[in-house]
């Protein structure tokens, strides 16, 4: 793709982390400047510093990015102005993402007239309210509407989920959804790692995974109450053990669960691991009886997705972008409703699979996600012809 001056198009991405930052968002903004690259167009990369390793100017995969060393609140880093007044004169567009990186690109677009795009990945609007408390749950809510409703030409959603919150809760036009990419590929998980050794387990046992982060937003607390359900329903006797593989942060909700698990003497049923490498989890979401995907919000649901991919059947809320990633063997339940949940996994430990839903085969490829981010930057580049 040509600029005006029919020189290939300059693309400054305007990220508050990147390679190696592991998150789904990194990897999308990874993927595009990859594919960028390989297509010709020019790109410059502005983001936090990770480590003194990943700090200046640096080529990491062919790609330039220079790594600033900003200060960050509640983890979210605070960029410098000077630090992106160089990438963004260069530009013919600047792409960026929520949240802090937002105002400060917003502000510098408008002042050197570049045209601009703004990636969501999530909206929560009131449903802030569901895992915080009223006071906690205000600042958020406030926050997110301060980052996203600032002046973008375009406003990337990654899901039709998140494009109607975005419309709902932010009152936005020019949205448009791209779905993010994920491919398994051959070798993607090791043949060698067994998740029944790793969990302690027999062969006869049936096994439900969750993996990820224990936070609010993804389902911890309705899956605890779920599981007391289970126990009390007399659920909870040896033949189905309920697997967990368990990100150290938040620490808190970490240990909330881990406690619960203890207090309620459950810890043959319910057994809890630390997360493992990449190829490592692949394998025990492959070797797992069912997946356990409880979250109230998902702008993009890569833990449900990577389950189907594999072909390890699943159990879903039908909260966020969930359905729209769900397909093969499946079973949805009611979001937050626990209730709803102890009965699909009453159903799983009773019968199997077998009796889930079939859902019609989906795709989001690499190929997808790349065409319809440049067929914005095509859009907006005529527009400033």
């Amino acid at each position: 793709m040509k600029n005006k001056l029919g020189e290939n198009m300059k693309i400054a991405l305007i990220l508050p982390h990147f390679y190696p930052y592991v998150g789904g968002g990194e990897k999308m903004f990874y993927d595009l400047a990859k594919g960028l690259i390989d297509k010709g167009y020019e790109v410059k990369v502005v983001a936090r510093n990770v480590g003194e390793e990943y700090c200046g100017e640096k080529t990491v995969h062919g790609i330039p990015v220079k790594y600033c060393k900003w200060k960050s609140m509640f983890g979210h880093p605070l960029p410098k102005t000077k630090d992106l007044e160089d990438a963004i004169k260069w530009c013919d567009i600047v792409h960026t993402s929520i949240f802090t990186t937002s105002p400060v690109v917003s502000r510098l677009a408008k002042k050197y007239k570049k045209p601009s795009v703004l990636t969501v990945y999530e909206a929560r609007g009131n449903k802030w309210y569901w895992c915080e408390n009223p006071i906690i749950a205000t600042g958020f809510y406030m926050f997110e509407q301060y980052t996203i409703r600032k002046k973008f030409d375009i406003y990337h959603a990654i899901s039709d989920a998140t494009k109607s919150d975005v419309e709902k809760f932010c009152k936005l036009k020019n949205v448009k959804r791209v779905y993010l990419a994920n491919e398994m590929k051959n070798g993607a998980y090791s043949e060698d790692f067994s998740l029944r050794k790793y969990f302690g387990l027999e062969e006869t046992d049936k096994v439900a995974l969750y993996y990820g982060r224990p936070g609010k937003t993804k389902g911890i607390q309705v899956y605890e109450k779920a599981i007391e359900e289970l126990n009390r329903r007399k659920m909870l006797d040896g033949r189905v053990k309920l697997c967990f593989i368990l990100g150290k942060e938040p620490e808190n909700l970490r240990a909330k669960f881990v406690g619960f698990v203890k207090k309620r003497k459950l810890d043959k049923s319910v057994i809890i691991k630390p997360s493992v490498e990449r190829s490592q989890l692949s394998a025990c979401i492959a070797q797992a009886d069912v997946v356990v995907v409880p979250s109230l919000t998902e702008g993009f649901g890569f833990s449900a997705l990577e389950a189907c991919q594999i072909g390890t059947p699943l159990i879903y809320s039908d909260g966020g972008s969930l359905p729209e990633v769900a397909y093969g063997r499946c079973k949805s339940f009611k979001n937050n409703n626990y209730n709803d949940l102890a009965d699909a996994l009453e159903e799983f430990i009773k019968f199997g699979t077998d009796n889930f839903s079939i859902l019609p085969e989906k795709t989001f490829t690499y190929d997808e996600m790349f065409n319809g981010i440049t067929e914005i930057y095509s859009g907006l580049a005529e527009l400033n012809r």
